[in-house]
């Protein structure tokens, strides 16, 4: 009994143009907050599009942090001026056609983790002599959860977490240009709300 209940891990072999990556296991690509309100905005929620041109998205392929739902919701009301339901029905809409996992914060685990990612960052500081490359507590908490659950993945266009991510060995897929500087935009957006 005890040999069918362990799960057998694979290699799953990924190519693209620019490199080769082998994984053992199954591939998971973590969205921070930016790129779920990249894809809701720049798409206009109309996710009908990426079915037409052959996608499909099988659960546990896509993974946010619970974190990210408030923080995309906010910045969606404050900054794109959604109204709240809209707000709300976007991100929902958006994590069932998607088929978003959703990481849950344990409090019992994700502290030894949240502080590799807090390490992580204060080496990339201390490398790169550049203290605007520090990350917030939020990122912290939502790489902490991608380590939790080993996300093969990220998808961000946030520097700071990017190397963040880079010094902890996880894959990056960079944003399109476009994406970027809708990123530049509500990162510049929340640093005037917070002041």
């Amino acid at each position: 009994m005890k040999a069918t209940q362990q799960k057998k891990k694979q290699e799953v072999n990924v190519f693209s143009l620019s490199s080769m990556a082998t994984f053992k296991g199954f591939i998971k690509n973590g969205l921070d907050s930016s790129t779920l309100i990249n894809i809701i905005v720049c798409f206009d929620s109309n996710f009908d599009e990426y079915r037409k041109r052959g996608f499909t998205f099988t659960s546990n392929f896509f993974y946010y942090h619970e974190i990210s739902r408030s923080e995309v919701i906010g910045v969606l009301i404050n900054k794109h001026n959604f109204q709240v339901d809209e707000a709300k029905n976007s991100f929902n809409k958006l994590e069932k056609e998607f088929n978003m996992t959703k990481i849950i914060r344990n409090d019992a685990t994700d502290a030894s983790y949240e502080q590799i990612a807090r390490e992580a960052n204060d080496r990339v500081i201390k490398t790169e002599n550049n203290p605007k490359l520090r990350i917030c507590d939020q990122d912290i908490i939502i790489i902490g959860g991608f380590l939790r659950d080993t996300v093969n993945f990220v998808h961000t266009g946030d520097v700071a977490f990017q190397k963040t991510c880079t010094e902890l060995k996880l894959n990056l897929v960079p944003l399109p240009e476009r994406d970027i500087k809708k990123e530049e935009e509500i990162k510049k957006w929340m640093k005037k709300k917070s002041s």
